[in-house]
């Protein structure tokens, strides 16, 4: 399974009121981190229309999206693609990460 983290700097998870410049995307495999890449946001160029028609394509392969909040139609989108969306107050992608973890362990039963 993939999540991706919206992260400006590769770090820390970016604030709610900036634009996202890239995702970290972590493998998780049941309860454990297994590594992350730090992916650019694709942005839209006149000529490539095909990212007008699904701006997340960079994260096709991801299940769910972590962030300290998003507007209602960027969440939308997400949804629409078939991720979850999960929002969080911590600031680093790692704790977001784990933290994410831990609720898939309580709400989905998955054993370690």
């Amino acid at each position: 399974m993939k999540i991706a983290i919206e992260s400006n700097d590769g770090i820390t998870i970016k604030s709610p009121f900036l634009k996202t410049k890239g995702y970290l995307v972590y493998e998780i495999n049941e309860s454990h981190i297994n590594g992350y890449e730090y992916r650019k946001a694709l942005r839209p160029q006149k000529a490539d229309v095909s990212l007008y028609k699904n701006p997340h394509s960079a994260l096709n392969d991801c299940n769910a999206i972590i962030s300290r909040g998003m507007d209602r139609i960027e969440l939308q989108s997400f949804k629409e693609e078939g991720k979850e969306v999960f929002i969080t107050f911590k600031t680093t992608a790692n704790d977001a990460a784990k933290l994410y973890i831990k609720e898939l362990l309580i709400n989905e039963g998955i054993h370690h």
